[in-house]
């Protein structure tokens, strides 16, 4: 069977590669999901491809009124309009006549225009003895039979308003459904592959978002096939940024592609640390600094302040620094940004300064800990040696107060170390080697200052 991809970001990844031609889809879910933006948004791609596409509304609002809307998106091109991607109101068959006109009407206008995408939204079963079961059965008998024979690829949008499609649903070739999940004041748009005919699929509900891109997907990342690369060459270990500190850990630093956990208190000399491995990076294996809540300004005023080129090391190329927005994003969504910014820019060190940002999401009070657990592992393949930042007190306010020290945490990572002050002198630090795997250290706890020479050992 041939494929046919969306080229929707995301969605082919949990298809396994797209839908089937002639194969007929029910998109179901709540009014304001984004089924429809969906729908556009393939419909629009198979255009510039060179294909047609027949899109059927069924409500009574008019096609003319929901382009409006579709023209703020990227995807949506005004010149491919009623030329490659065709607009048509199955409305008044309906009322007057039933799903029999409406299949009528289709059967005419797919033989018309070729088109290889059909498209019918809003589709309503209402309870009425007007409307029985039969009726829808046979409407969905009649879209297979005209998919099958054209070679056409249909969508079925629902929202589930009156009486859901029940009984048609076991005929068709695949059930997508949409929801709006709200947890306590925060919120992330969710969909679900129930059934896909011809092959495997990601299983499970994945997060969505829209944007004036149209829809993008991000696969639940723990799901996903395991990753493999080549191996990355170069020195087999990464300077932390503290030369005593290096010299005393066996090979002069962190394993190349070892994974980090640095715990401590807010004030505590984490960030600055976090910056001073960053900096050992050049334009050719350039570093990645995911912040959690500081600013490129005030990280580059941070620096300067303890004596860290940061906005040198930016405008070299060396140091990319990405900030967490307040949006709401989902945790997946921050996980395949991170991914997605190191596979652009090549990246072989990250800081993630706070893991608080992926412990404030919907999703990880359920399964953040697996979802670390792949991050890591994600990052390993790749090559890049990594540190995430942990201050107990985010970490509580994050998660309840569930495991703030990250004690369940550190068994993912390759190595802890704890950074705390001293009461009795705002200057000094005490840096703890908590744990190393694979690695040994000549000396495990380490008196250092944080002034304007940065952190060093004292």
């Amino acid at each position: 069977m041939k494929r046919f991809p969306t080229t929707v970001p995301g969605l082919d990844e949990i298809l396994h590669g797209g839908l089937f031609e002639g194969g007929v889809y029910i998109l179901e879910g709540p009014p304001g999901a984004g089924k429809t933006t969906l729908a556009n948004q393939i419909a629009f791609a198979r255009a510039e491809r060179g294909g047609k596409a027949l899109y059927v509304t069924m409500l009574a609002e008019s096609h003319s009124r929901m382009l409006q809307h579709m023209l703020g998106q990227s995807f949506c091109k005004p010149e491919l309009v009623n030329a490659s991607v065709l607009y048509l109101s199955g409305y008044r068959e309906l009322e007057e006549h039933g799903l029999k006109a409406v299949v009528q009407l289709l059967r005419g206008e797919l033989a018309r225009h070729q088109a290889g995408l059909l498209i019918v939204d809003g589709l309503v079963v209402e309870t009425s003895p007007e409307r029985p079961d039969e009726g829808v059965r046979q409407f969905v008998h009649e879209l297979q039979s005209l998919a099958s024979a054209m070679g056409c690829t249909c969508l079925l949008l629902t929202s589930g308003h009156g009486r859901s499609i029940d009984a048609e649903q076991t005929m068709v070739d695949g059930i997508f459904s949409f929801e709006d999940y709200t947890y306590q004041w925060r919120s992330e748009r969710r969909i679900q592959v129930r059934k896909f005919r011809g092959s495997a699929v990601e299983r499970g509900k994945h997060t969505f978002c829209i944007t004036d891109h149209g829809l993008r997907f991000f696969p639940r990342l723990e799901g996903l096939p395991s990753t493999q690369r080549e191996d990355r060459h170069g020195a087999p270990t990464l300077p932390l940024g503290v030369p005593d500190v290096d010299a005393a850990l066996l090979g002069g630093g962190l394993a190349r592609g070892s994974s980090t956990l640095l715990v401590g208190r807010s004030g505590s000399g984490k960030t600055v640390l976090g910056l001073s491995f960053l900096l050992a990076a050049t334009p050719e294996e350039p570093s990645l600094m995911l912040a959690g809540t500081e600013t490129v300004i005030e990280l580059v005023r941070a620096g300067a302040q303890c004596g860290l080129p940061v906005a040198e090391a930016v405008k070299r190329g060396g140091l990319g620094i990405h900030v967490q927005g307040s949006e709401d994003e989902a945790l997946d969504e921050i996980g395949h940004k991170l991914l997605r910014l190191v596979d652009e820019r090549g990246v072989h060190r990250v800081v993630v300064d706070g893991l608080a940002v992926l412990a404030d999401t919907v999703a990880f009070p359920e399964r953040g800990y697996r979802f670390i657990g792949r991050l890591l592992r994600e990052l390993k393949v790749r090559g890049v040696t990594s540190v995430f930042t942990l201050d107990p007190a985010a970490m509580a306010a994050a998660t309840g107060s569930r495991d703030p020290n990250g004690d369940g945490l550190a068994a993912w990572f390759d190595n802890v170390f704890h950074l705390t002050r001293h009461d009795d002198a705002p200057d000094r630090r005490r840096l703890t080697v908590g744990k190393l795997r694979a690695a040994r250290a000549e000396r495990t706890a380490f008196d250092v200052r944080l002034d304007t020479s940065g952190l060093t050992v004292v």
